[in-house]
């Protein structure tokens, strides 16, 4: 995002890594670590398979999601993601009240950071307090992919809106190509998955519409015209449908959109 690694560690005092985009950012979504000076919340609430107990967690001084709590809490269980806290002023947060669909929380993901592994999982949240995207809007995303859907020649969405005249699209299309996708409304799809870590940014703008992959262009077109008023996070908006199969460590939403990706 603008060169920024939305999971870099930072050093010192701490700085929201997103403090300089808070005047656009409409919702971040980042279990691994506090992302804004301004927000003193938790950053996600767990459920403890040994017990289906739950709990929030929050951070340390630097920043970063206190695991070692969460360690101590989990006492060698599973633990699941029922709640990813909105950082932003907005608070729409993202959440699975269904035990079966709520994510894998994964301690060290990405860089020795935390994340979410997602299997037939999904989370979901309405923009009530923000109300709906007005295009042109960014959707950014650090995923990766499980090996096992590269022969899959279904969808599997990392983001979707949450009904059918409301998309928020970004994933793997159908296809024997298998292509990276965008779509509000309009398919637009290039590209040929891999199982690597990759920043997503997605900018929805009607038919200026544009998709970069680790800040290198490679879909511009027409994906849509649609204003998401809430978003999935793991599979489609109907059901679990369309579900990811690999990690997703965050999803940060600007709007209106950033003047690069």
């Amino acid at each position: 995002m603008g060169g920024l690694d939305p999971l870099m560690p930072r050093r010192g005092g701490f700085v929201g890594a997103y403090d300089a985009f808070a005047a656009s950012l409409a919702h971040a979504y980042e279990p691994a670590r506090r992302t804004l000076t301004a927000y003193t919340g938790n950053l996600l609430r767990l459920r403890r398979a040994s017990d289906d107990a739950e709990s929030d967690f929050g951070y340390v001084a630097n920043g970063d999601l206190d695991v070692v709590a969460i360690a101590a809490w989990l006492g060698g269980a599973n633990g699941y993601v029922k709640t990813v806290y909105d950082q932003t002023t907005n608070a729409d947060h993202v959440t699975q009240t269904t035990a079966a669909q709520q994510p894998l929380f994964v301690e060290s993901a990405y860089s020795g950071h935390a994340g979410m592994y997602f299997d037939s999982s999904k989370l979901t949240g309405a923009f009530t307090n923000g109300g709906a995207l007005s295009q042109p809007f960014n959707v950014f995303a650090v995923i990766q992919i499980d090996v096992g859907l590269l022969a899959d020649g279904g969808n599997h969405y990392i983001t979707d809106g949450d009904d059918v005249t409301n998309r928020m699209i970004v994933g793997k299309a159908s296809g024997v190509s298998n292509p990276w996708t965008i779509n509000a409304g309009t398919i637009l799809s290039s590209g040929v998955p891999n199982t690597d870590w990759h920043i997503f940014s997605a900018r929805f703008d009607g038919a200026s519409s544009q998709f970069w992959i680790d800040g290198i262009s490679v879909i511009t077109g027409n994906a849509g015209a649609h204003n998401a008023d809430g978003i999935a996070i793991g599979a489609s908006y109907f059901g679990v449908v369309a579900p990811w199969k690999g990690y997703i460590a965050s999803v940060v939403i600007c709007d209106p959109a950033l003047a690069d990706y």
